[in-house]
């Protein structure tokens, strides 16, 4: 990792790339810096016809059991559909888990949001591995193929009909494996990479696939919130929270809603500069912590081991929360250490009672 990157960098360009596999910082930092805001209706949610349609052609062409009729009790893979929580202090495990094995190394990034579960995984191969995303949708939530590409019907999961999309461009391709393993419950392996894919992609995602399992581990993340002020929204209708775990470091991710995000990582720096096009950046001292205020748009504190952010630039000037408020918060977070062994469980990270 190169430190002369400054945390602002280094944390816009994650949250660019969240929603796709893990992508090692240091290898990311070229594609520049991005406005660290994400419309979710584009990535996921709804229910995606063309999935629908696509694999219910893909059923009647090969004769194969619909994935929304009675599966064996015994088969293996996903069975237990996932009922999308209310909010996310109600959330104690991940919905699955993906299981290890000689081709398929698990990692512990994860992401949950309104519509799915995700996790990351690599599938070792002569290439030394491709890095694939695993998504579970919540029961009646389901993915979008890509409208280009090419097609094909696959089997997955024990015996459920899927559909593996392949879309290659100029230097960037795409893939996509979607299955329905219980009544309005699809799965998701995807991958997207350049210049052109690995030959073996559509065993890969399969092999992933396969892997996946019903029942997780208990959701923990690195920092605890002590309180939010009223200027600030409320946990309780939190959109999405993710982590992710990467040579040693973690970077946390926590979106209130749609314009306000906490951002944190255990990368520390002491620049904490603007960034070209950036309005101005003001440094500051608060309760011994030093701190920069990028005007309109974001402000953080270096902790002793973490740096913190609230990024608000989308929200209404009108409605934007106290600079004083966030301070605050940052402040009284706790943090825990690169053992994942002493975070907090997402209810208590939270700051429920």
């Amino acid at each position: 990792m190169n430190h002369e990157h400054d945390v602002l960098n280094l944390l816009v360009d994650y949250h660019h790339h969240i929603s796709a596999p893990h992508v090692p910082l240091a290898d990311d930092l070229h594609r520049g810096r991005l406005r660290v805001r994400r419309n979710r209706g584009l990535l996921a949610g709804g229910v995606a016809l063309a999935v629908l349609s696509v694999v219910a052609a893909v059923t009647l062409s090969t004769g194969q059991r619909s994935a929304d009729q009675p599966q064996p009790a015994d088969r293996p893979g996903l069975s237990t559909p996932l009922v999308a929580p209310k909010s996310l202090l109600d959330i104690r495990e991940l919905g699955f888990h993906v299981e290890p094995g000689p081709d398929v190394v698990v990692t512990d990034n994860i992401e949950i949001d309104q519509d799915r579960q995700v996790t990351d995984v690599k599938v070792l191969g002569d290439d030394g591995g491709t890095d694939l995303q695993v998504a579970v949708y919540y029961q009646g939530r389901s993915p979008q193929l890509p409208s280009t590409g090419t097609s094909e019907a696959v089997t997955v999961d024990g015996g459920a009909a899927g559909t593996y999309v392949e879309d290659s461009r100029p230097n960037e391709w795409a893939a996509h494996l979607v299955w329905q393993y219980a009544p309005d419950s699809w799965a998701e392996v995807f991958a997207r990479g350049e210049p052109v894919p690995p030959a073996d992609l559509r065993s890969k995602l399969l092999t992933a696939a396969k892997a996946v399992r019903s029942g997780g581990e208990t959701v923990r993340i690195p920092i605890r919130i002590a309180t939010l002020p009223a200027s600030l929204p409320s946990v309780t209708t939190a959109h999405s929270v993710s982590v992710t775990q990467f040579d040693g470091s973690w970077t946390l991710w926590l979106s209130l809603n749609d314009n306000i995000a906490l951002w944190a990582t255990s990368r520390t720096s002491t620049d904490c500069q603007a960034t070209a096009g950036s309005p101005h950046s003001e440094s500051f001292t608060y309760r011994g912590h030093s701190g920069c205020l990028v005007d309109g748009e974001r402000i953080g504190l270096r902790l002793d081991t973490a740096s913190v952010f609230f990024d608000y630039g989308a929200a209404d000037p009108r409605a934007r929360p106290s600079i004083r408020d966030m301070k605050q918060v940052l402040a009284d977070l706790t943090v825990g250490t690169t053992d994942p062994a002493t975070w907090f469980d997402l209810r208590t990270a939270l700051g429920a009672e």
